[in-house]
């Protein structure tokens, strides 16, 4: 454990280690925390700044921050002024992380696994953290423990002490359960291996408590497809693959099982794809893609300009009697139907272009947990918009640039 919190380098280094740890454990917590270590790393960063440090930015922190231009660009022509200022400083931390961790003379790669397993092992505490926290209040209200598998303690409510929305902290999840497989396959020590598999079993635990679908799906893929295909020889993946696909069944007959994971995994799945009978669920998903179709019909090229989407889409919610979308002013869920909105035909194809290019330098280089960060990403782009919320956006700026930056002399 020493050496995750201590580490022999120079004065300079040190620091910008202990500035990514800090981020890291305090990134599943209120905001305020990881920006203020954020602008900490800044103001080091132009502190040790020299020449030398230009000549370390490439291509490669361009494309990362692809998606930030995107935002100014399109702030050019927005409908608010306000509004698209507001998006621009969110995102700012998409143009500060890969500027960052290009410059910085930390040798990232030597660090990455040391840096993941503070972020793994900071996320199963919170876990624990979580369910401590609901069964003292199953404890303190006298109500049996059957209660935790209820609504009062599932999705948004189970994260709710952390006031974070469930499927960002999934995504997470997601990343620490990927490390802990991955490193479990090649540990040696069987003390190391054993406490990776008990965090293992309180991360998954957690998942299942959050019930995030999107988080769910892009876990499947990751574990069924890519840990086979990155990490595996012929005959254990065949091995792999029958436990996995065994484990899978065994966890569908679960929720099967449990009123309200039943219906969070499938019948909410349902309604948000497919229109139900009742007009009073008009705050599904698929309502408010339709509304957004709309939208992008009126600009499809160009999109209506940055922060355009909620003041816009308010209007069409009011119009089609979408009361519950309207008043809690809800995005569209979707980021690749808001950057239709936002930067229209344009935009999307950047954003895409650039989880493609993320996945090709997956494939290329073999790196499992960019490639899981590709899927993730990806995935949970259809129900959320990731780079409209600041737990997202911080998770998107620094897991890509922190996967995808290699020192020089490694780099391909």
């Amino acid at each position: 454990m020493k050496k995750l919190f201590y580490i022999e380098d120079r004065t300079e280094n040190r620091i910008s280690y202990y500035h990514l740890l800090c981020f890291l454990l305090l990134l599943p917590f209120d905001r305020f925390y990881s920006t203020i270590v954020l602008v900490s790393f800044l103001v080091h960063s132009v502190i040790f700044l020299n020449k030398d440090s230009f000549k370390k930015i490439r291509s490669t922190t361009f494309i990362l921050q692809s998606v930030f231009l995107v935002t100014m660009l399109s702030a050019i022509y927005a409908v608010s002024f306000s509004g698209g200022m507001n998006i621009i400083t969110k995102q700012l931390a998409i143009l500060l992380f890969p500027l960052l961790l290009s410059i910085s003379s930390l040798d990232i790669d030597k660090y990455r696994p040391r840096l993941l397993e503070v972020f793994a092992i900071g996320c199963t505490c919170t876990v624990l953290y979580l369910f401590g926290d609901a069964l003292h209040v199953i404890w303190y209200e006298k109500l049996p423990v059957r209660t935790l598998f209820t609504h009062a303690f599932v999705h948004h409510n189970f994260s709710l002490p952390l006031d974070l929305h469930a499927t960002y902290f999934s995504m997470f999840l997601v990343i620490s359960v990927v490390y802990f497989l991955q490193q479990v396959l090649i540990e040696k020590s069987l003390n190391k291996r054993l406490f990776m598999i008990g965090c293992l079993l309180i991360l998954i635990a957690g998942l299942v408590q959050l019930s995030s679908k999107s988080a769910f799906i892009a876990l499947a893929i990751i574990v069924n497809i890519g840990i086979p295909w990155f990490l595996l020889k012929k005959t254990a993946k065949l091995r792999f693959l029958f436990i996995s696909l065994s484990l899978s069944v065994l966890f569908a007959t679960f929720v099967l099982t449990v009123d309200v994971f039943r219906e969070r995994f499938f019948a909410d799945f349902k309604n948000d794809l497919f229109k139900g009978a009742e007009s009073e669920k008009l705050d599904w998903r698929i309502y408010r893609w339709e509304a957004a179709i709309d939208l992008i019909k009126r600009s499809p090229v160009i999109g209506n300009g940055t922060g355009a989407e909620i003041p816009m889409l308010k209007e069409l919610y009011y119009e089609k009697k979408m009361y519950s979308a309207y008043l809690n002013s809800l995005n569209v869920h979707n980021q690749y139907l808001s950057f239709l909105i936002n930067s229209g035909i344009a935009g999307l194809i950047i954003y895409i272009s650039t989880l493609f290019w993320g996945s090709w330098l997956a494939i290329k280089r073999k790196d499992m947990l960019l490639f899981s960060f590709m899927i993730l990403i990806s995935v949970v782009s259809f129900s959320e918009d990731i780079l409209d919320v600041n737990k997202g956006i911080f998770f998107y700026a620094f897991f890509f640039s922190f996967f995808v930056i290699r020192t020089r002399k490694q780099l391909t």
